[in-house]
């Protein structure tokens, strides 16, 4: 390895001295690239399955629509101008059509943005602690049942989670001497905002501006050249903005004020979506952050100490790392209109947490009360094959599920769950009670690999309950073609888009009372929905009509759907299909 004299500067430019600075290892760069390769591999198998669940389905039916139109600028949904996300989630499924055709494996997007966030935080390992620290955050990261789950996913909160954690470490890197990453730092960021608005820049800023501040003070702030980061942003954000701002009036006020200011503090004119209690949201969070949630909080008395400790020191690294969750967590925490997923930003530090665990048991810094906490903690996940059995007769007895869910193979998961929980229980005890750490991460790893394939399974058997491809596959078999299709709207109207995706036809909206439109539909709003008198009359008369129904509303019985009389075409959970003609 070719070692070079640099100025290392502290984690945040602070004092300068002269160091010898080694580059990287070839073959770390390379085994972080076949992991985070193979991770992606894995990630891809199948992912046509499920069907779009109902937050996928706009991006899939705006790119859709994008590819179909020859428009890439404007994205438009249902026939409707869709200005409320930015474009780069439109962007990159519409990217896949153009291969592969309008289909699920539009979620290759998550699965790339995912490969890239593994890659990052392999080399964010690397530069806090060690090479094997970073390949290990990497197979955490990898084998988290969120990232998992995310990374097939197609909206945009991985691609936004990647471009972070470049972000980050291009800022580490920068603090490090090498200034040139500054751009990078900048450019990540801006991809960031197209991919998610200003979030990915606010969360960037809380673990970078705490410790620049701190080491440095103002004088650091201006290290980060704030002006070239304006100018790269501007470069990347702006034309699209900017183009859309010029052909829809209204456009600019509403991605500003309502759609980042007013949602956070959950004013907007419309409530279209209802924020997740704390409570659930922290919890969402732990659960995503499985296998490794058990591991990363043993690392809070480092990162106490690590907020007095000098710069470029492993406890300052830690300390780092948790400004990163905590400001995430936080953040979201004082926004009503959070939701679960929001969290999935913290994720990668989560990761390298529990991998500085590891490092710190591998050099045999780990005390004595950590190891006896993972070894009852093994001993406890070792009663899980109980706990399985428990969970089988449960859902044997959830009569809600109905024959279509086929409880039984949710109670033969429930009990595979258990059993592999208590086979990685018992070998993390013999783990901890030997002290060997490369098991005991070892044995969490691999045995997410089977866990994942269970909520895999899990979720295609739900897929009546959360998708619209069971709804247009009954309407096509069941309705004659050309019948027009209403939907019975929620405020947040953009619950048709999976029905559009999966019927490739325009779908007639219902009027919601409540609905209040956006500046940029000012003029327009009045084309897009049917007012139900209409609607009844049309019901009424000899014209053939599907009413499908909002799932957001759940209802027992179909009779207060439509007016009497009618037929019911198809019934999934809370998502009912009537037709005022006879069915074939």
């Amino acid at each position: 390895m070719a070692a070079r004299e640099e100025r290392v500067e502290g984690l945040a430019g602070g004092p300068r001295v002269i160091a010898p600075m080694v580059s990287p290892p070839r073959r770390a760069v390379w085994a972080a690239a076949g992991l985070a390769l193979l991770a992606g591999a894995l990630f891809a198998v199948r992912c046509d399955l499920p069907g779009f669940f109902d937050n996928e389905g706009r991006y899939a039916e705006v790119a859709r629509e994008m590819v179909q139109s020859g428009d890439w600028v404007t994205p438009r949904l249902d026939g409707t101008l869709f200005l409320n996300k930015p474009p780069l989630a439109f962007w990159l499924a519409a990217f896949v059509y153009q291969v592969a055709g309008p289909s699920e494996w539009a979620r290759l997007a998550s699965v790339f943005a995912a490969v890239v966030a593994i890659l990052a935080v392999c080399r964010i390992g690397a530069l806090l602690w060690d090479e094997a620290t970073g390949l290990v955050a990497g197979v955490m990261m990898a084998t988290m049942i969120g990232v998992a789950l995310e990374a097939r996913t197609l909206r945009p909160d991985m691609t936004m989670t990647a471009t972070l954690a470049v972000a980050l470490l291009c800022w580490l890197h920068a603090r490090r001497g090498e200034r040139g990453w500054l751009v990078g730092l900048w450019a990540a960021l801006g991809v960031g905002m197209l991919a998610k608005g200003f979030v990915p820049v606010v969360l960037a800023a809380m673990p970078i501006g705490v410790l620049t501040l701190a080491e440095e003070g103002w004088r650091g702030v201006g290290r980060l050249r704030p002006w070239l980061g304006l100018g790269v942003m501007a470069a990347i954000v702006a034309p699209w903005h900017v183009a859309v701002a010029l052909q829809h009036p209204g456009f600019a006020w509403d991605y500003v004020v309502n759609q980042h200011l007013l949602f956070f503090l959950d004013k907007k004119p419309t409530r279209d979506s209802e924020g997740d209690a704390l409570w659930f949201f922290w919890a969402a969070f732990a659960l995503r952050a499985l296998p490794w949630t058990l591991l990363f909080p043993l690392t809070l008395g480092e990162a106490a100490r690590g907020a007095q400790a000098p710069a470029g020191t492993p406890e300052r690294g830690t300390f780092f790392l948790w400004v990163w969750v905590g400001g995430t967590l936080l953040f979201f925490s004082c926004a009503p209109s959070r939701l679960e997923h929001y969290s999935i930003p913290a994720l990668p530090a989560a990761a390298l947490l529990a991998a500085r665990v590891w490092g710190r048991a591998r050099d045999g810094d780990l005390p004595d009360v950590h190891w006896q906490y993972l070894r009852w903690l093994g001993l406890l996940l070792g009663l899980s094959v109980i706990g399985g059995g428990s969970l089988s007769r449960f859902l044997d007895r959830v009569y809600w599920l109905g024959p279509a869910m086929h409880s039984m193979v949710l109670e033969t998961l429930a009990v595979f769950a258990g059993f592999t929980l208590t086979v990685v229980g018992c070998t993390v005890a013999l783990a901890a009670t030997w002290r060997r750490p490369g098991v005991l991460v070892g044995a969490f790893a691999l045995g997410m690999i089977p866990m994942a394939w269970i909520v895999l399974r899990a979720e295609i058997q739900f897929e009546p309950l959360f998708s619209w491809r069971p709804v247009a596959e009954a309407i096509g078999q069941k309705v004659p073609a050309g019948t027009e299709i209403v939907f019975e709207a929620p405020v947040e109207y953009q619950q048709v888009a999976g029905l559009a995706f999966y019927t490739k036809r325009p779908i007639t909206l219902l009027a919601h009372p409540a609905f209040v439109p956006p500046t940029y539909l000012a003029g327009l709003a009045g084309g897009m929905f049917l007012p139900r008198d209409a609607f009844a009359r049309r019901w009424a008369d000899d014209t053939p009509l599907v009413l499908v129904s909002d799932p957001q509303q759940r209802r027992d019985t179909p009779d207060a759907i439509a007016p009497a009389p009618f037929d019911v075409v198809a019934h999934f959970g809370d998502r009912w299909v009537l037709s005022n003609h006879a069915a074939r």
